[in-house]
């Protein structure tokens, strides 16, 4: 069975025009609509609406030529525009679809999901990450439960949308910026680096400690340890 991970309900958080998922998609770093990925994200991104018992793909798959969902409405394309309301941009940045409200949303496959509150313009984040692709979701009602939601520290709207510190954070869930402060993995030592540093270390202790070296030497080399066992034996037999 395939997973399937929860990327929130349908909304109009942060500066937004009426409820509607607004999509933000980047594939190897590269801003790209929506409709382009319709076969390789658009068909496993499904939909829940209100009262509906089963779930329904948002955009067809190949016999469907994968056409739009028939209760889903683009309300504005990626690319230039006239500002709908005060604060939204004339740039627009990714794809907006509308469907009845409170419609939930997830996505068919495997990745992971990062999320985030009052984000500025962009309102309530989720955010997926699956192979090459980064998907924001934006202005959301609801976030899905993860362990990476957390409150947001850049609640401040310019007149141009995003204030600078919500765009950092944005730009950390959609590039990825989180995987690149990992630590990195410690290098696994071959035998013969092992070796040599073993030698250093004993000569280095020899020169330092040499006394010391010595009666650590005396009490490890097996060869001395039995010549002591075996005097200790001998002996016994005439004092023991």
């Amino acid at each position: 069975m395939n997973p399937y991970l929860n990327l929130g309900t349908q909304g109009a958080t942060g500066v937004a025009t009426g409820p509607h998922f607004h999509f933000e998609l980047k594939k190897d770093g590269k801003r790209i609509p929506l409709k382009i990925a319709r076969k390789d994200i658009g068909q496993y991104l499904e939909v829940l609406t209100p009262g509906a018992k089963n779930w329904s793909q948002l955009y067809g798959g190949e016999q469907q030529g994968f056409a739009l969902n028939p209760s889903a409405t683009v309300t504005s394309e990626m690319g230039p525009r006239k500002a709908p309301k005060a604060g939204a941009s004339t740039e627009h940045g990714g794809m907006d679809i509308a469907l009845t409200p409170g419609t939930k949303l997830r996505f068919r496959g495997e990745g992971s999901v990062a999320t985030h509150a009052g984000l500025g313009a962009a309102g309530n984040v989720a955010s997926l990450r699956t192979g090459p692709y980064e998907l924001g979701v934006f202005h959301l009602s609801e976030l899905p439960g993860a362990s990476t939601t957390r409150p947001s520290e850049a609640t401040v709207e310019t007149p141009g949308g995003i204030d600078s510190r919500a765009e950092d954070i944005l730009k950390a869930f959609m590039y990825g910026a989180q995987s690149q402060n990992a630590a990195p993995k410690p290098k696994e030592l071959s035998l013969v680096e092992k070796i040599k540093g073993q030698v250093v270390e004993n000569l280095l202790s020899q020169a330092l400690n040499p006394a010391g070296f010595l009666a650590s030497y005396q009490e490890a080399n097996p060869y001395l340890l039995g010549q002591s066992a075996a005097t200790t034996d001998y002996l016994g037999g005439f004092f023991g």
